[in-house]
């Protein structure tokens, strides 16, 4: 997908104004956070990362001119497995060292409906993603997965507890002034989620663009996934390498 078909789905999904993700992406945009390049249709496809940075930087201010320095605040945040709740599902790539923005990054970029995996995809156990402005800290709480079974029950979440330890004395200094006054937190509920990661799974699914798909939808036709007598679009978001910026 291009960028604005990218902002109308993060718009969608969170429930925003387009003109409001649109400021926050051109922020992240001239910083070098998210896919920017040419216009038209030279310009480069949207990645799933490019969603994962964008929606922390939704949720970690609501100022978009703040949006790049919070987002690097959040982003780097590792997983504490002391201070979590389990049992984790697999599916969400937790491990330790692993940090907010990769396991995002993990739930946005694997198969969202696998075939006899246990616990299935990434969105099955319900992930809410939020993030304490003041505390400077993340969450994902999601349903545990007990003897091959989802337990939705909200007295029985599980969660993944996001922090940074051993800050620099800059970066303690700059937490301590965010820390007190009304506190501020922003979250982001399952379906939510699942709306926004949805499109990249469904283009990485079919090998065709969203607005392929879209186009191919209002005309009324199939899509038929690539076989022998078609060729996949090129430059999609799976044609790049995770480890690119």
């Amino acid at each position: 997908m291009k960028s604005n078909a990218f902002i109308q789905i993060v718009a969608d999904a969170y429930k925003l104004e387009e003109k409001t993700v649109k400021l926050y992406a051109r922020f992240m945009k001239e910083a070098g956070l998210i896919t920017s390049g040419a216009r038209g249709v030279n310009a480069p496809h949207m990645h799933p990362r490019d969603a994962v940075r964008l929606t922390i930087a939704l949720l970690a201010t609501g100022t978009a001119a703040h949006s790049v320095r919070l987002y690097k605040r959040f982003s780097g945040m590792k997983y504490q497995p002391d201070s979590s709740k389990g049992p984790h599902p697999a599916s969400l790539g937790v491990h330790d060292g692993a940090t907010l923005e990769s396991v995002l990054l993990h739930m946005f970029t694997t198969n969202m409906f696998p075939e006899g995996v246990e616990g299935g995809g990434p969105f099955e156990c319900a992930p809410y993603l939020e993030l304490q402005e003041n505390q400077r800290i993340a969450t994902i709480e999601h349903s545990p997965l007990v003897d091959g079974k989802y337990i939705h029950d909200e007295r029985e979440r599980a969660g993944l507890y996001f922090a940074t330890r051993d800050r620099p004395k800059d970066m303690a200094l700059e937490d301590r002034r965010a820390h007190g006054g009304i506190f501020i937190s922003r979250g982001v509920a399952p379906i939510a989620l699942t709306k926004c990661a949805l499109p990249f799974y469904l283009e990485w699914q079919d090998k065709v663009s969203w607005e392929t798909m879209q186009k191919e939808a209002k005309e009324g036709s199939i899509l038929q996934p690539p076989d022998g007598d078609s060729t996949p679009e090129k430059g999609l978001w799976f044609d790049r390498d995770l480890g690119e910026a």
